[in-house]
């Protein structure tokens, strides 16, 4: 670039002349950014394990046992042959309120899924004190069972929030039956 000195009110002002770039450079441009972002995607390798599931959330109290007493979930995580991990994880609470995290640990035994991340943004209100609690930056993990194979019901465990538990640790969370939406492990 060329710099030039330019007047505004009788002040002297630096500013810069643009060369306007051919098309054909443009093009040349945009062609290096596509293949140096197809070598990023092609380096992760191939698709190890994927896991979805959605639908509403199951329930514990006694008196709310219909599916989707407490809001509705989803969530996608896609672990690569290099050990990467990408996914996401949405969570609406019934009653307001709730959370979007980052997936970035995954791991698959058989029918099984243990996943954990971060939450991105999110909050929950106390509903007895009407209290509004940040969620964001907190760990978050879930196991996930896929019964299809086996013709039983799918489950999930309750989101584990604001606990340090990676997906490493297996950890044995209490599954409820998914009697509506759909978990895929594969």
């Amino acid at each position: 670039m060329h710099t030039s000195l330019n007047s505004a009110d009788g002040i002297p002002v630096l500013g810069f002349k643009r060369r306007r770039l051919p098309v054909v450079a443009a093009l040349a441009m945009s062609l290096v950014l596509g293949l140096a972002l197809a070598g990023v995607a092609v380096a992760k390798g191939p698709v190890t394990h994927s896991v979805s599931a959605g639908g509403p959330d199951s329930c514990r109290s006694v008196l709310e046992a219909h599916p989707g007493c407490d809001g509705n979930y989803s969530l996608s995580a896609t672990l690569y042959a290099d050990g990467t991990v990408m996914g996401q994880y949405v969570d609406r609470f019934a009653r307001g309120g709730g959370f979007r995290a980052v997936i970035d640990c995954l791991v698959v035994d058989g029918q099984y899924a243990w996943l954990s991340g971060v939450i991105t943004r999110g909050s929950f209100t106390d509903p007895e004190t009407g209290e509004v609690f940040d969620l964001a930056d907190l760990d978050l993990s879930a196991r996930l069972y896929d019964g299809t194979p086996d013709g039983l019901p799918d489950e999930i465990s309750f989101s584990n929030i604001g606990q340090e538990i990676p997906c490493t640790d297996q950890a044995d969370f209490e599954l409820f039956e998914v009697t509506e939406g759909q978990v895929t492990v594969k």
